[in-house]
C-alpha cells in the first residue's frame, strides 16, 4: 500500500549505547588499608609494646588484610 506523502514518518529511535567509564573509584580499597593498618599497629603496640619490629609487621599485615577487605567489598558494591 503507498505510503501518504502529507504524513510525517517516524522513524524508530535507538538510542546510543551508555559509555561505560574505565576509570573506576577505588577509595573504599585505600580507606580500608588505612584503618586496617592502624588497627594492626594497635593490636602490635598492646601485644608487644613499642618495639618497632612488631609495629612495623603489624602495620604491614594490616594493611595487606584491608587490601583484599578493600578489594572484596569494592567488588561486591560494583557488583
Amino acid at each position: 500500500m503507498p505510503q501518504s506523502k502529507k504524513r510525517a514518518h517516524h522513524h524508530q529511535f535507538i538510542p546510543p549505547p551508555h559509555k561505560i567509564d574505565g576509570k573506576k573509584n577505588h577509595a573504599i580499597i585505600y580507606v580500608s588499608i588505612i584503618f586496617f593498618c592502624l588497627l594492626g599497629v594497635g593490636i602490635a603496640y598492646f601485644a608487644a609494646g613499642p618495639a618497632d619490629a612488631y609495629l612495623i609487621a603489624g602495620g604491614l599485615l594490616g594493611g595487606i588484610a584491608g587490601y583484599f577487605f578493600g578489594k572484596q567489598i569494592d567488588k561486591t558494591i560494583t557488583k
